[in-house]
This record gives structure tokens, C-alpha cells and sequence, in this order.
């Protein structure tokens, strides 16, 4: 087994590989549950990395508001506008990564039911 360059996007992946982790190209014969398994692992990744975005949005929320107490004195005098617009748009893109989540889960949700539901696909479902 060797580490090569994939023919489509150049990263390196396995050569015993028949498709590529990062981009999706079939490298050889791939069956229909090769197929299955790839689209559930990258549904599963974009579900963590919607999760790790929402919570780093979360964290901007907070340090704005952290900055807005900071700002006003221990809310005793009034602050200036700039932490109120960080954590409106701290807000508004949290409500866009939340609806971005609930359609991969919905998705994520059909597919599970769709899927004879092999031990492989279980496990990265």
C-alpha cells in the first residue's frame, strides 16, 4: 500500500483506495455501498463541522457581549454601537448555521430509513 496524489484534486490518499476521501473520485470499481458509505461520512463531517462553527459563533456572542458590559461600565454608562452589531450578526449567523444543521439532519434522518443500514453505514451514520 503506497500513499498517492488523487488524479482530481492532487491530495494524498491511499492507493488501495476506490474513492477519494476528500473529493469523491472513483478511483477503480466501486460498488453502490462504497458509494452509500462515502455520502454518509461526509454527511456525518458536515454535520461536525456545522457544530463546531455554531459553537465558535456562540463564543463571538458571548465575547460581544463581554465587550458591551466592558464597554458601558458594568451597564452603568451607555455603549458604543459596535458590540450590539457584533452580536446581531453573532445571532444572525448562528440562526443560518442552526437552519443549515436541522436540513443535514433531516437529511441525515431520511437516510437512515432509506439504508438497509449495513455495520458500515450504521457506524458513520
Amino acid at each position: 500500500m503506497a500513499i498517492i496524489a488523487c488524479p482530481e484534486c492532487g491530495k494524498k490518499i491511499s492507493s488501495k483506495a476506490v474513492i477519494c476521501t476528500y473529493c469523491g473520485f472513483q478511483t477503480g470499481e466501486v460498488t453502490e455501498e462504497d458509494l452509500e458509505v462515502f455520502r454518509a461520512r461526509r454527511l456525518r463531517d458536515r454535520i461536525y463541522r456545522l457544530n463546531m462553527i455554531s459553537y465558535l459563533v456562540i463564543t463571538v456572542f458571548v465575547a460581544a457581549f463581554g465587550w458591551y458590559w466592558w464597554d458601558s461600565r458594568g451597564f452603568a454608562e451607555a455603549p458604543s454601537a459596535g458590540p450590539f452589531i457584533l452580536m446581531g450578526l453573532a445571532a444572525l449567523a448562528y440562526l443560518v448555521v442552526r437552519a443549515f444543521l436541522f436540513r443535514n439532519r433531516q437529511i441525515q434522518r431520511v437516510m437512515r430509513r432509506k439504508l438497509k443500514m449495513s455495520s458500515d453505514l450504521r457506524r458513520n451514520l
